[in-house]
């Protein structure tokens, strides 16, 4: 069967108004200059006509039509991070005016501002994102005509889906784990065996190598002696995410503070890349039902992977599930708990992952500027310069001194908690993890 090319879609072009106007007033113009005999009407009405016969003139002669090629909208980079650009191209036929605008989405800039312009068939407009999440670039309305505003057509176009991942934030945070559990890595054991890094020096034994021989000790002894190593080992880092609740800001914040999503989505990529970057495998639980579980992995195509699943994340909470619960964890694995740690369902998620005996760090992603104790000592809240008559502050400010009850019985635990203030806020609690360690833990039988 042969098959057909597919017909080229175009878009019908019309006459202004402006045009019929200039038709209509310049003959009716010169009409009743040669009826009334009055030649000053034709001073008038004839630069009207003659610009309406050149418009007319110049599309037969320049073989235009009354149609043109339907206009194609294509987006050079589908996905991007926060803060990146996407370029959108709208085309039509070469040699047309074409003005191209839309409507301008929530944490989302547009250069130019209100369009733009182009002389030959093509526009492109700069799409920047600050926030993290799908966002709809249209629909675009597409205005197209001839150079001299005599003929114009209009379509819209539908919106162009852009994925914006969340920016890839580097941890000024050391890459050693308290319990490697892995086969080969970067991670440096307690247990001898093949590595780079030093042990001991030791009398030779049947069974090592011997380009391990210490020659120069072996020298000075006169015995032979041979170099002890550690294992370098990778780790599996396991990262949960609390989205039951999107905590937003005080209202008396900048409009770009971040919510509790943001700040969890965020200390996720983060964590991950950090640790992808090393060669361990990270995976993602969401107790939640805003970001799909991604297994185990590593290397980039998992950092890809995870990526796309936080920036698929709805801010839709219309919808109300259960949370989910991990019923087991490997003992040693390194967790993350990224939550403003105001659900009990994530409290008792932590407990069972300390009793299966996971190293686990809380990050808490609470705004801090949610429950400013500061009110509670007098301070008015101005909102928009007026001092507001409501007790949401008083409200907040209460919950979170019930929540520091929680922080604490945490730390008790032997759970170390650090607030996501950046890149450095891991550093600390990793570096205290070895003494972590060191507290009681209750397994289960």
């Amino acid at each position: 069967m042969t098959s057909h090319p597919p017909q080229r879609s175009d878009l019908r072009t019309r006459p202004t108004p402006a045009l019929l106007r200039a038709a209509v007033i310049g003959t009716a113009a010169l009409m009743l200059a040669l009826i009334a005999g009055r030649p000053e009407l034709i001073l008038a009405g004839a630069p009207m006509l003659v610009w309406a016969l050149v418009a007319l003139a110049r599309r037969i002669l320049r073989g235009e039509e009354r149609t043109v090629v339907d206009p194609q909208l294509r987006v050079n980079r589908r996905s991007i991070e926060e803060g990146g650009t996407a370029a959108i191209t709208v085309r039509t036929s070469p040699g047309v005016l074409m003005a191209a605008t839309l409507p301008l989405p929530p944490h989302v800039d547009v250069a130019p501002r209100r369009g733009s312009l182009a002389g030959d068939g093509e526009v492109r407009l700069r799409v920047s994102a600050q926030r993290w999440g799908m966002i709809s670039a249209g629909p675009v309305h597409v205005l197209v005509g001839d150079p001299l505003g005599a003929y114009r057509a209009q379509r819209s176009l539908p919106a162009a889906e852009v994925q914006v991942v969340p920016a890839s934030t580097v941890l000024d945070a050391p890459v050693e784990v308290p319990t490697p559990i892995g086969v080969s890595g970067v991670h440096l054991s307690r247990r001898r065996g093949d590595g780079t890094a030093l042990s001991e020096v030791r009398a030779f034994r049947p069974g090592d190598r011997l380009h391990r021989v210490n020659w120069r000790v072996t020298s000075r002894t006169r015995q032979l002696h041979t170099n002890a190593t550690f294992t370098e080992q990778d780790t599996e880092v396991l990262i949960v995410t609390d989205t039951i609740a999107d905590v937003a800001p005080a209202p008396w914040s900048p409009t770009d503070a971040p919510t509790s999503l943001d700040m969890t989505i965020r200390a996720t990529s983060a964590i991950a890349r950090h640790y992808l970057t090393a060669g361990d495998r990270v995976s993602v639980f969401d107790i939640g039902h805003l970001i799909g579980p991604v297994p185990p992995g590593s290397g980039p195509r998992q950092l890809r992977v995870l990526s796309a699943a936080l920036s698929r994340a709805s801010r839709d909470d219309s919808v109300h599930r259960s949370p989910r619960r991990l019923r087991s964890v490997r003992p040693g694995t390194l967790t993350v708990v990224c939550s403003p740690l105001l659900s009990k369902d994530t409290i008792a998620q932590i407990g069972v992952l300390v009793a299966h005996g996971a190293d686990v760090i809380a990050v808490d992603t609470l705004p801090p500027s949610i429950g400013d104790v500061s009110v509670l000592r007098g301070k008015a809240m101005r909102i928009d310069g007026r001092i507001s008559d409501r007790f949401w502050p008083e409200a907040w400010a209460l919950r979170r001194l019930l929540r520091e009850r929680t922080v604490r019985e945490l730390r008790e635990a032997g759970v170390p908690i650090t607030a996501w203030e950046g890149p450095s806020s891991l550093a600390p609690v990793l570096l205290s993890l070895s003494a972590a360690r060191s507290a009681p833990r209750r397994r289960r039988s």
